[in-house]
């Protein structure tokens, strides 16, 4: 039996929505056309027990030719033991995508088309992958597969202090040494401690990007870690040498929040001005709760390159902590800045615990003649997110950008309205987040994933709780009833 919601709905609903009967605590949901008849299917991946016990699932729900899907999985396979991480991409010739699982000593793929699909393993030589074990509470997705470098996929493989290259068959195509970050805490005999190990290691691999750099119409790979920025430049022939073609420092962080371990450098590298090259945003967060700092800087590549002491822009906030985006909202190629800023200091800690809620302010420039961003926002838009003091955690899903829910190329916004429903907004002229355009009331606790199930242009949803063992999975087809703005 394939579920089915009522024929008539309200005016301000936007979705259909179908649930799926338990089939245990869901921690990651995720559309893919796994058999390949061109319409999207349902991986939900189940974690049931505590380890050494604990099972791991994965069930496939095959969406059927009238759009919906069935009451129970299709098939089930268990998750391949040491399996942390997972991407879905098609690079098999076999009937739709693969699921690829990064693993110890290698990456595992499998065709989820049938419960006995093919499966291959592509050992990775060389340092242990990131993929040391098996993530107890949780299995999420990580970009393995890239598109950018040749007509073939190739399969990035993060390790320590090392990232692979593999080709669509598992052939080496390059290793690239791109450094590492850890910090160990190891317990002496005589502190006044109880942890669950006499050492325990924080690994911090590095951020990497693909894309030209120096302009010569070849994909570079960038390595960024927050001390320095290593360089990969690809030859005539294809190759990229094993060691860095340069690097540079970046000296952000100081040696208050070096010996204390504060501080935080994130790099991105995208091209902002649809010139073919990579730009460079670099986020650096200094400072205590009570003297947090945020600034933002902004490299566009000259001439092949980045210069690193003199920032083509620049943005700088006190007592906040300010996460940044590069995203594309409307509908040229350039990228426009998102900056997601929550103020942090004691007072707003206690005003937090008063409140129970957590103000976020979110603020979206767009680039302007002169090649900077406008210091003033083209369009902000304040959130307060409810904070469950039972689970420690907001009430609903997170705010989500990024998604086109009335097929009219411009970025829309959702929001869970605190666990109660689900807020859109529409992008428009004036930005995402001019006004409510509908709200449809509904649960909201948890994750939401949001893709384009049957094809039609317009975002669907699937809502799913990770931290509860029976919590109902929503799948939310879009009407197609919402305006197009102009």
């Amino acid at each position: 039996m394939f579920l089915t919601a009522p024929a008539a709905f309200a005016d301000d609903e936007v979705f259909e929505v179908t649930e799926l009967p338990t089939v245990g605590r869901v921690v990651t949901a995720q559309f893919a056309d796994f058999d390949g008849d061109g319409a999207k299917d349902l991986m939900l991946v189940t974690l049931e027990g505590i380890p050494p016990e604990q099972t791991r699932t994965i069930h496939v729900y095959r969406q059927s030719p009238a759009g919906g899907f069935s009451d129970t999985p299709t098939h089930s396979v268990a998750v391949p033991d040491w399996s942390a991480v997972y991407d879905v991409a098609d690079i098999r010739e076999t009937p739709g995508d693969e699921l690829l699982l990064l693993r110890p000593d290698r990456v595992t793929v499998l065709s989820l088309a049938e419960a006995d699909g093919p499966r291959w393993e592509w050992p990775v030589d060389g340092p242990t992958t990131l993929g040391a074990g098996d993530d107890e509470r949780g299995f999420e997705r990580f970009r393995l597969v890239y598109d950018d470098f040749d007509d073939e996929p190739w399969i990035i493989v993060p390790q320590l202090g090392a990232i692979s290259a593999l080709s669509a068959d598992g052939e080496l195509l390059a290793r690239l040494a791109v450094g590492r970050r850890a910090n160990y805490f190891v317990a002496s005999g005589g502190e006044l401690l109880s942890i669950e190990s006499d050492i325990q290691l924080y690994f911090d691999a590095p951020k990497i990007s693909v894309g030209d750099i120096d302009g010569d119409g070849r994909v570079d790979i960038l390595a960024a870690t927050r001390h320095e920025l290593r360089v990969f430049l690809r030859d005539a022939d294809g190759g990229f040498p094993a060691e860095a073609s340069y690097s540079r420092s970046l000296g952000l962080i100081d040696e208050v929040d070096f010996t204390r371990g504060s501080g935080s450098v994130v790099t991105s590298a995208r091209d902002i001005d649809a010139d073919g090259r990579l730009d460079l945003m670099i986020s650096h967060i200094e400072g205590s709760m009570v003297s947090t700092a945020t600034t933002t800087r902004i490299f566009f590549n000259h001439d092949g390159g980045w210069n690193l002491t003199a920032p083509d822009d620049e943005f700088s906030v006190d007592g906040s902590v300010t996460s940044a985006l590069l995203m594309n909202i409307d509908r040229d190629d350039a990228l426009e800045l998102v900056r997601i800023q929550v103020k942090f200091s004691i007072f707003e800690m206690v005003e937090m615990l008063l409140t129970r809620e957590v103000d976020t302010q979110i603020m979206i420039h767009r680039l302007q003649a002169d090649g900077r961003f406008g210091e003033e926002p083209w369009s902000r838009k304040k959130i307060g997110t409810k904070i469950s003091f039972d689970t420690f955690r907001p009430r609903g899903f997170m705010p989500r950008a990024g998604i086109d829910l009335n097929a009219d190329g411009l970025m829309d916004f959702v929001s869970s309205d605190n666990g109660k429903g689900i807020e859109v907004f529409l992008g428009g002229d004036d930005g995402p987040f001019s006004r409510r355009t509908a709200l449809q009331k509904m649960p909201t606790a948890g994750i939401i994933h949001v893709d384009d199930i049957n094809g039609d242009a317009m975002d669907d949803f699937v809502l799913f709780d990770p931290q509860s063992s029976d919590a109902t999975v929503r799948i939310g087809l879009n009407h197609g009833t919402l305006e197009t703005r102009p």
